[in-house]
């Protein structure tokens, strides 16, 4: 038997929607019985939608939206954050010490598995990270 899971959910580009992210993403991590890496998942989760909001929805003047997607197989799972801002890129950033901000890419790439974004013409760009 092969497992193939999906779920998706879209959230207001809002700060407050990174908490019910990372709820959906729990939940959903729960349903699954996929629980072991599930604290990393919801970290790396809570870094993508909290850039998404920052970075993510200038294009449309921050009222924009952002989706969460996740997948998982037999092997795998993978978490997608997509926004609607196709030249705000992802990367890892060198914070000070004494800096504030800035190190939610390092984090993701230090807990995955391995991670990325694919930029979509018109519609924006989705970043993914996936867990072993």
């Amino acid at each position: 038997m092969h497992r193939h899971e999906h779920a998706e959910h879209t959230f207001t580009a809002v700060p407050e929607s990174v908490a019910e992210a990372r709820s959906f993403t729990t939940r959903t991590l729960e349903a699954w019985e996929l629980t072991r890496r599930a604290d990393d998942i919801c970290l790396c989760v809570s870094e993508l939608a909290s850039n998404a909001v920052e970075h993510g929805t200038r294009a449309t003047g921050g009222r924009g939206a952002f989706l969460v997607r996740i997948d998982a197989d037999d092997t795998h799972v993978r978490v997608e954050v997509e926004d609607d801002d196709p030249l705000a890129t992802p990367r890892v950033n060198r914070a000070r010490q004494e800096d504030t901000g800035g190190r939610g890419m390092t984090i993701v790439a230090t807990l995955a598995s391995a991670w990325g974004f694919e930029t979509h013409a018109l519609a924006g760009k989705a970043v993914w990270s996936e867990f072993s």
